[in-house]
């Protein structure tokens, strides 16, 4: 069973900053910026991983990187972009 301690937020959020990371070099030029794709991979991640462990359920790992994958994936559809001067 986990507990929320050290050890586990440090993985959690070491697992966002992953997931933030490698989603902003997939999708290269087409969505935000790294520090918010960071961003939303740890807050994510923290959540997802956070709940899952309050409710005792079992791979709160896997459950915190299938929650960051939502929140990037979340974050980066929805993003507006400034119309551009031509």
């Amino acid at each position: 069973m986990e507990v929320l301690d050290g050890t586990t937020i440090f993985w959690l959020l070491a697992l966002g900053m992953v997931v933030g990371a490698v989603a902003k070099l997939a999708m290269y030029n087409t969505t935000i910026g790294l520090v918010p794709n960071v961003l939303s991979g740890i807050i994510g991640s923290i959540v997802v991983g956070s709940i899952m462990v309050a409710m005792d359920l079992p791979f709160g790992l896997v459950f915190a990187f299938l929650g960051s994958l939502g929140v990037v994936f979340i974050v980066n559809v929805f993003h507006v972009e400034g119309q551009k001067a031509h």
